[in-house]
């Protein structure tokens, strides 16, 4: 019995012993197991802050690389929507691009974007991007000037020509004295508006610099009714501001400051507002994009003296009308290039179908029925009836117009391209040289020999240049009217050289 009980204790302490192993055991797996627990929680955090990053960033994580081609900088008048559809025309028609589209890259600290053009070129990595950075005309410079790096760019974008003070100073790749070329790309005008029921129809440059400057604040003083003019305008940020005053107040800064005086309430931010407000009262006044005018009144405008026009794709594309400008483009004349193509393609026809879609005015050359103006010679009016104008004009260089040289040499940038542009609307409708009028005229500083001259050399000269390209105009179909119809008043270089023109007719048979 003693030993029988010495073995049941011993298997007692056995089965002690493996009970206590077993939950020794059972202890350690549940103590692995809370700490794997309590690893699990923050690797299921960062999982999550992960997912939630590469939702909201997906776009940067796996957008496609970038490949600038090209790069513009400058007027915003031309960069705000001009040029990012020029852009996804050529990229599309030039390059071959399936898909298109446009998205801002960033801000600079004036609240300037950025703005990345891109396409999907087949066969090419990546994205082929056109860069846009519109700040204002002088950027269009300084980025010319520039041999690299942020202010680098291919083409400059300006809504007014390069002057002296744009030159960029000489560097190892270019002389002090070179010029980036310059290419019109669109017209652009601006309207006067009334409301309706304002008598007042016309008013001349000085009228409008005095009413915009205060001086003038009654309507009887311009030949309306005796009510108080109120004023409305753009805000100084607009570029149509910007036009406005380049083109009426001038570059008197003390003019320019007078109009700065319009009241905070009375800016408008964009030329919508400023119809509303005319249309609903009888003695407002503003000023708007032409295309936008509505049902408020277009005001003839003269400068000056001159004839008075109002702001219809005619006057605006023969540059006839006082307050238009052109549109430019400047690059530095690399033949062969991606910047020679863009600017081809903006220039020509296809481009020109795309400006036609903006509130620009393009460059395509149209036919025009029109009548002749008040007290034109009776000589001009007989042309009216038998013939109608083209809707394209050739004018001369400022600087060349001034001094004696051969005419072919004082064609301006758009003159020259309007020869080609003439040929090929010739061609396009089975017409000849037989079939056009070219009239001269000139301005009132010499005396009425010499500008009948003058005006007659001009139009031979526009004559020579389409001989030159297999368009000949016979001797008996250029004509010249002197200084008769002045379009600008002569006071003023640039008065003088709008004066300095060569309209074009065509037979009206041909079309």
């Amino acid at each position: 019995m003693g030993n029988a009980w010495k073995q049941g204790l011993a298997r007692f302490q056995l089965v002690a012993a493996l009970g206590s192993m077993h939950h020794g055991v059972s202890e350690g797996r549940a103590e692995g197991h809370r700490k794997a627990r309590m690893w699990q929680v923050p690797v299921v955090f960062v999982l999550m802050l992960a997912g939630i990053a590469m939702f909201f960033f997906r776009d940067r994580i796996f957008e496609p690389h970038e490949h600038i081609v090209l790069s513009l900088h400058g007027s915003t008048s031309i960069g705000d929507e001009l040029v990012p559809k020029l852009a996804e025309a050529f990229l599309r028609g030039e390059l071959g691009a399936t898909e298109t589209g446009q998205k801002i890259k960033w801000h600079d600290h004036g609240g300037h974007p950025v703005l990345h053009v891109w396409g999907k070129v087949p066969g090419k990595p990546g994205l082929q991007v056109i860069e846009i950075y519109a700040t204002g005309s002088g950027a269009a410079f300084r980025c010319l000037s520039a041999e690299s790096g942020l202010d680098y760019c291919d083409i400059g974008m300006s809504s007014r020509p390069i002057g002296d003070s744009d030159l960029p100073p000489s560097s190892q790749n270019r002389n002090v004295d070179d010029r980036p070329a310059e290419h019109v790309v669109a017209l652009d005008a601006i309207a006067v508006i009334v409301n309706p029921g304002n008598p007042v129809s016309q008013l001349s440059i000085p009228q409008l610099r005095s009413i915009y400057s205060g001086r003038t604040r009654n309507w009887k003083d311009v030949g309306g009714e005796d009510a108080p003019i109120e004023l409305y305008g753009r805000d100084s940020n607009s570029g149509t501001s910007e036009m406005f005053t380049e083109k009426v107040m001038g570059k008197n800064p003390l003019e320019t400051a007078r109009m700065a005086a319009l009241p905070k309430d009375r800016q408008m931010g964009d030329s919508n507002q400023i119809v509303d407000a005319v249309m609903r009262s009888r003695n407002a006044i503003g000023y708007a994009s032409s295309p936008l005018v509505r049902d408020a009144k277009a005001l003839s405008i003269s400068d000056g003296s001159s004839l008075a026009f109002l702001p219809t794709e005619l006057s605006i594309v023969t540059e006839d009308y006082p307050i238009c400008r052109r549109l430019l483009l400047y690059d530095w004349d690399t033949p062969g290039s991606m910047v020679n193509a863009f600017i081809r393609y903006a220039t020509y026809k296809p481009g020109q179908a795309i400006v036609d879609q903006t509130p620009f005015v393009d460059l395509t050359p149209k036919v025009f029925h029109v009548a002749p103006p008040k007290g034109a010679p009776l000589a001009y009016q007989k042309i009216a009836t038998g013939y109608s104008r083209i809707g394209l004009s050739f004018h001369f260089s400022v600087a060349k117009t001034e001094t004696a040289g051969d005419t072919e040499s004082q064609l301006d940038n758009l003159a020259k391209i309007n020869v080609l542009r003439l040929r090929t609307f010739l061609s396009q409708h089975g017409g000849t040289g037989d079939d056009i009028l070219l009239i001269g005229f000139a301005d009132q500083v010499e005396d009425r020999a010499p500008n009948r001259r003058l005006a007659h050399q001009r139009a031979e000269g526009v004559a020579t240049e389409l001989r030159a390209i297999g368009v000949v105009v016979p001797a008996g179909n250029i004509r010249d009217f002197g200084a008769k119809l002045p379009v600008a008043s002569n006071d003023a270089l640039e008065g003088r050289s709008k004066n300095r023109r060569v309209e074009v007719w065509v037979r009206n048979g041909l079309l």
